[in-house]
């Protein structure tokens, strides 16, 4: 028997962010006591964090996410992608 969880695709378990800039973005990911330095390049989509965390922008914004959540990055601050659909706000 093969579990529900491993037809869904690995992006439903994290966050899945989209640069929108023109330029490649730095971010720094923190999950629980761990962080990495992650670049973000112009129009590439990335899925980062399994479960819930922060992502800081390059001027100190921090972002907290809870679970699977489709976001851009846009002239250098995150948006969520359909935020209705969603039910969930980046704090």
């Amino acid at each position: 028997m093969i579990a529900p969880f491993a037809l869904l695709p690995a992006s439903a378990f994290g966050i899945s962010v989209t640069n929108r800039d023109a330029t490649d973005q730095t971010l720094i990911v923190i999950e629980g006591d761990k962080q990495a330095e992650q670049i973000i390049k112009a129009g590439e989509q990335l899925t980062l964090c399994e479960k819930s965390c922060v992502i800081r922008l390059a001027d100190g914004e921090d972002y907290e996410f809870d679970g699977p959540e489709i976001v851009s990055l846009e002239d250098g601050l995150l948006f969520l992608d359909n935020a209705a659909a969603q039910g969930k706000a980046a704090q």
